[in-house]
């Protein structure tokens, strides 16, 4: 693995400080100050350092040219703008610049890019891949699955796939360092291996041991997709290689079948899962990759900083096989990083818990690069978490043999659970696999037998059903209408058919308008709105969809039908408003009565020649002034401005009409 320091971490005293809702850069570890700059980088500016660093620039947003044309504006190198992460690599940017663009709009980091360090028979027959004479007949091999159809990119020092052990297995390749650059990146560049290293990862993770087959990769009949991210040792390796390297993995996804990303590198500064490399492996994750990657040898007494942490990607730990094909005796190697990772602060206590497995990572056989440019079929042994990665890849490409259905989520949660517990459990409260999680084993030391039989017997859990969706196209909502009508509409069911479609109007009983099935259908009724009174009327709009699962809409109407005159209309105001009514008029009529008959006595009893009072009562030939009743439909007070009967009323609200006899 490309190495990484590691401060101790106590797994017992894992605690969460919980974060929700914030964004990453808000609590990030390695900007205690909360001033927007690496504290790595503050370091060297509160020295006084007249240095430059080599920068990630992070930003609340995707970087436009814009943002491009004013990092250019300083005295730096702007590398290459990340398009699935909102980061622009940088480099030579001097303390004073580093300064001045964090504080540039929309820039919420800047994050020092570490240096990558490369971390480096029987250990494929320990895993129970191939078979032996200790598990036979409980292998991987012996089920007939050797990695076949699967494609594994190898993001390293390149691979030399002259080697005996890698002939023929070159799909497709790119060189992402500066070395690289005038190279073609449309995967047609098959790069070389000047360190030596990817040529063993990948001959573990798919050598074929050539003819004697006698170093034989986990995954034989895997293919290799060649991304070099890593030039030699004795050059400036960048961690922005590693993150191009992945972003050109999601480009090319589909193109060249490329299904598992393997690591086997490290960057040399302590995270916690939050810095620009991580969420660029969490973002590979994100669209359909399995990533394996080395834990790191700073082991056993690393801080939990130190540990390379990714939240969803594979983290692989070493274990020492003792060279023997029996497990029984193997233990934890002492270069192991040990875990947990530092908090990130996002309230998921699991996602701390790395290493999640182990793999063999001692005194492993593999095929050895050549560094001078010349093909070789010699074999060598190393050490190292870089080992341990590929062992993993390599069977991970068995479990996608077995079963293409798998998500990265199962593949991930399969290798947990079908570990064998290896250590005192760190948290046994904790639910399955974690309860399992020791801090140097992760949940266990990985069984490929195990994890290929559960990978066969995994079936996608259901998508969740998703509704269906109805709309009234016509009438409107709140539409007079009167007359013959056509109430349609669309009724759609994205993920299956829509059974049927139902209407009914105001309270009334459902009844059906179609029953044709189809993922979307236009559907219509023909309603003749003389049948109801006139007034407020709902319509109501129902479909339903295979598995029964049923939607409403509704629209409110006004429906108006004038009346011939001398017809009597369909709808009536409340019979108890209309005598409120008529007991008002009949009222009036009394008083006016009482009123006559006491101005015919109060006139024979005047003397002769006095004139008579001023009428205090309005002539029964005037209207009444006011009369009113209240509208059945809405509520409405309704003002009659007439006595004479029949009264004609209609509701100045809704419109409803009705007479007044």
């Amino acid at each position: 693995l490309l190495s990484v320091s590691i401060p101790t971490g106590n797994a017992n005293n894992l605690q969460k400080i919980s974060h929700i809702n914030e964004e990453w850069w808000h609590h990030w570890i390695r900007d205690k100050n909360h001033n927007g700059i690496d504290d790595l980088i503050d370091s060297k500016i509160k020295n006084g350092l007249n240095s430059s660093v080599n920068i990630f620039v992070d930003y609340d947003y995707k970087p436009t040219q814009k943002d491009v044309k004013i990092l250019n504006q300083f005295n730096v190198n702007v590398t290459y703008v990340c398009k699935y992460i909102n980061t622009v690599c940088v480099t030579n940017a001097s303390l004073q610049d580093i300064i001045a663009i964090s504080k540039l709009p929309h820039v919420i980091m800047i994050e020092k890019q570490g240096e990558v360090k490369l971390l480096q028979d029987i250990s494929v027959r320990t895993i129970k891949a191939r078979p032996s004479d200790v598990y036979s007949p409980n292998t991987v091999w012996e089920l007939g699955y050797t990695g076949r159809g699967v494609n594994i990119a190898m993001l390293d020092s390149g691979v030399d796939d002259e080697h005996e052990s890698l002939k023929g297995k070159f799909v497709a390749g790119v060189d992402v360092t500066e070395e690289g650059t005038t190279k073609p990146k449309d995967g047609t560049y098959n790069p070389d291996d000047k360190a030596g290293h990817g040529t063993g990862c990948a001959s573990i993770a798919m050598g074929t041991g050539g003819s004697e087959g006698t170093y034989k990769g986990v995954a034989p009949d895997a293919k290799l997709i060649d991304v070099r991210c890593f030039y030699k040792p004795t050059d400036r390796n960048l961690a922005q290689y590693f993150v191009k390297g992945i972003e050109w993995c999601i480009q090319h996804k589909d193109e060249f079948n490329i299904d598992i990303i393997s690591i086997s590198a490290g960057d040399e500064d302590y995270t916690d899962g939050s810095d620009a490399w991580s969420r660029e492996m969490d973002k590979a994750v994100e669209q359909g990759f399995i990533v394996v990657y080395a834990t790191g040898n700073d082991g056993p007494d690393n801080e939990a900083e130190k540990v390379p942490s990714p939240d969803n990607a594979i983290s692989v730990g070493a274990i020492d096989d003792k060279n023997t094909v029996d497990r029984n005796n193997d233990e934890i190697a002492d270069f192991s990083s040990r875990g947990p990772r530092a908090d990130n602060g996002d309230d998921d206590p699991y996602n701390e818990l790395k290493p999640d497995v182990v793999a063999p990572g001692v005194d492993i056989i593999s095929a050895a690069g050549s560094i001078i440019g010349m093909a070789t079929d010699k074999y060598g042994t190393w050490s190292g978490t870089s080992c341990s990665a590929p062992h993993v890849s390599g069977i991970v490409a068995l479990m996608l043999e077995a079963n293409a259905q798998l998500t990265p989520k199962a593949v991930k949660q399969i290798l947990q659970e079908t570990a064998e517990q290896k250590g005192v459990p760190e948290h046994p409260d904790y639910p399955y696999p974690y309860n399992k999680w020791n801090r140097s084993y992760g949940c266990g030391y990985v069984d490929a037998y195990e994890a290929v039989k559960a990978a066969l017997a995994w079936t996608p859990p259901p998508e969740p059903n998703i509704l269906p969706s109805i709309s009234i196209a016509s009438p409107k909502n709140n539409a007079e209408v009167s007359g013959i009508i056509t109430i349609s509409g669309t009724a759609i069911d994205t993920d299956g058919n829509v059974s049927n479609v139902e209407l009914r109007f105001d309270n009334n009983n459902w009844f059906n308008v179609s029953v044709f099935s189809a993922t979307s259908l236009e559907w219509n009724y023909t309603w003749n709105t003389k049948e109801v009174e006139n007034g407020m009327h709902t319509i109501y709009a129902k479909c339903y969809d295979g598995e029964n699962w049923s939607v409403v809409q509704s629209v409110d109407v006004n429906v108006y039908n004038k009346v011939a005159a001398g017809a009597e209309q369909k709808t009536k105001i409340n019979p108890v408003y209309l005598i409120s009514g008529a007991g008002i008029i009949g009222a009036v009529v009394i008083v006016v009565v009482c009123l006559l008959l006491l101005r015919r006595k109060g006139l024979e009893g005047l003397p002769a020649g006095v004139p008579p009072p001023t009428p205090p009562y309005l002539p029964v030939s005037q209207p009444i002034p006011s009369i009113t009743a209240k509208c059945p439909t809405c509520g409405n007070i309704i003002q009659i401005t007439s006595a004479k009967r029949p009264v004609k009323v209609k509701c100045s609200k809704c419109g409803a009409e009705s007479v007044l006899r």
